[in-house]
Formats: structure tokens, C-alpha cells, sequence
């Protein structure tokens, strides 16, 4: 049932106005209350207590209606745990705009405030907006299926949950989340970085990784987006926004990558 909900899910992210899950975050309210409960590790705890509930009536829906309602409520929640950002089409939206106006000034500026990057440099901010693609990507699209593969629809939510609670800037809870969150990411990141070996330039992608492959401490945005631009043949990088675009195509083949090995392994039983 795994791949049938992956494709649902990938269906409605692709064809719907659905592109960022569900029209509200679900999610974030919950985490907003939840995060005035304790302070550090417990609210972290009072954040997870939801997956409680959510298993709870997982389990209450099982079988029903020859399983039907169980495959609606993965999908729902599944949704619920993507990310929000619409890294492959809306994420630059903005940025792309202001460059292809020749608008430097506002290009950097929508880098900075939309994206988190900064670069004086022009080719070295299209590389920082390229690398923060493939993070996000990461982040929205293959952690949570990483984790639903391996845990079902309440360790893709788990991770959602402790991401929303490490944005909790200030807050106690975003230190111990940010750990969670980053142990969660570990491997995701290496696999994902595999995948750029195996549809790009594979020994370029392969030495990179190989040099970063074991380090706990390196964020697992870094080791993506690095593995990203090495996975990219020079030469086939046009100037400008082709940057951009080439990260793209790299993505998407990941996606396509990972929706072949989930079939396989679905095949396999």
C-alpha cells in the first residue's frame, strides 16, 4: 500500500493546486500551542504527544471499509507532512523574476529574505539559490518519505512535527528539535546524494560524498547542495538561470529514482 499512497500523494502535489499539501498547515497550530507547555525537551515531548491520538486511530480504521479509509488517512496525513515551500516550482518564483528583469538589486534581495542566502558575487548566489533547492527538496519531499517508507504516516508527521518546532526561533524547543531533526535527515541526505551519483556525474558526485559521507556534525542541507552542483556537468551548466534549471532536471530524476526503487522494493514485498 506504501507506493499506492506514494502516488497518490505525488499525483495531487503534481496536478492539484495542492502543490504544498494541504490549502492550511494543519500541523503548525499544533505546534504553536503545544511549544507554551514546557520549555526544551518537554515541549518536544508535548509536541510528539499528538502522533498519540493519530495512532490511535490508525489503528481504529484499520480493515474498515476493505481498507480504504486506512489508504485516505495515509494520504492525509502524508500530505499534512510535506513541506510547504514548492521547492521545484514556486520556491524561486520571485527570485527568477528579478533576474530575468536584469534587477540585480532585487534578485539579492529576494535571496535573501525568501531564501536565506547571501552572496555578493552573482554566479556565487545562483549557486547558494541552487543549493537551497535541493535542501528543500530534501526537506518537503524525500525525508518525510523516507520515514513513511520505514515508520508509516507517523514518522513522515514526527518529522514534520520536529522541523515546524525547530523554526520555533527563541524558544527552548528548537535546540533539542534541531538535534532530533538533524539525526532524522542523516540518512535521507546520504541517499539523496547517492542519487545524484547514479543520474549525474558520477565520479565528481562519489568523491564529494565520499569526503562528507561520515561526518555527524555537517548539516545534512550542506552535504545535499554540494552533492547537487557536483552531480551537474560543467559544460551543460548554461550561464545564468540554467543554473537553476539544470537543479531541476537533477531533482526530478531523483524523484524518479527513488519512485523506481520504491516500486522495486514494493514488487520485492
Amino acid at each position: 500500500m506504501n507506493f499506492l499512497v506514494l502516488l497518490l500523494v505525488g499525483l495531487i502535489l503534481l496536478w492539484t493546486p495542492w502543490r504544498t499539501g494541504f490549502p492550511r498547515d494543519l500541523l503548525s497550530p499544533w505546534v504553536g500551542r503545544a511549544v507554551g507547555i514546557g520549555r526544551g525537551w518537554v515541549a518536544v515531548a508535548a509536541v510528539l504527544a499528538l502522533l498519540i491520538p493519530l495512532g490511535i486511530l490508525l489503528s481504529l480504521v484499520q480493515g474498515i471499509g476493505y481498507g480504504i479509509l486506512t489508504l485516505l488517512l495515509h494520504v492525509a496525513l502524508l500530505l499534512c507532512s510535506v513541506g510547504r515551500q514548492d521547492p521545484l516550482r514556486s520556491l524561486t518564483a520571485g527570485f527568477v523574476s528579478a533576474w530575468q528583469r536584469d534587477d540585480q538589486a532585487a534578485a539579492v534581495l529576494v535571496a535573501e529574505q525568501q531564501l536565506g542566502v547571501v552572496d555578493d558575487q552573482p554566479s556565487g548566489l545562483l549557486e547558494q539559490v541552487s543549493g537551497r533547492m535541493a535542501a528543500t527538496s530534501l526537506q518537503d519531499y524525500f525525508v518525510p518519505t523516507f520515514w513513511y517508507l520505514l515508520l508509516g504516516p507517523l514518522g513522515a508527521v514526527a518529522y514534520r512535527l520536529l522541523e515546524l518546532t525547530r523554526q520555533q526561533w527563541g524558544h527552548t524547543a528548537s535546540h533539542p528539535a534541531a538535534i532530533l531533526v538533524h539525526a532524522l535527515e542523516w540518512i535521507p541526505a546520504r541517499l539523496l546524494a547517492l542519487s545524484f551519483a547514479l543520474i549525474g556525474q558520477f565520479d565528481s558526485t562519489l568523491r564529494t560524498l565520499r569526503g562528507m559521507a561520515l561526518e555527524w556534525e555537517l548539516a545534512a542541507a550542506e552535504l545535499v547542495a554540494r552533492c547537487a552542483r557536483a552531480a551537474q556537468l560543467p559544460e551543460s551548466t548554461e550561464p545564468g538561470l540554467g543554473l537553476l534549471q539544470d537543479t531541476r532536471q537533477l531533482l526530478v530524476r531523483a524523484i524518479l529514482t527513488w519512485a523506481v526503487v520504491i516500486v522495486f522494493l514494493s514488487l520485492m514485498g
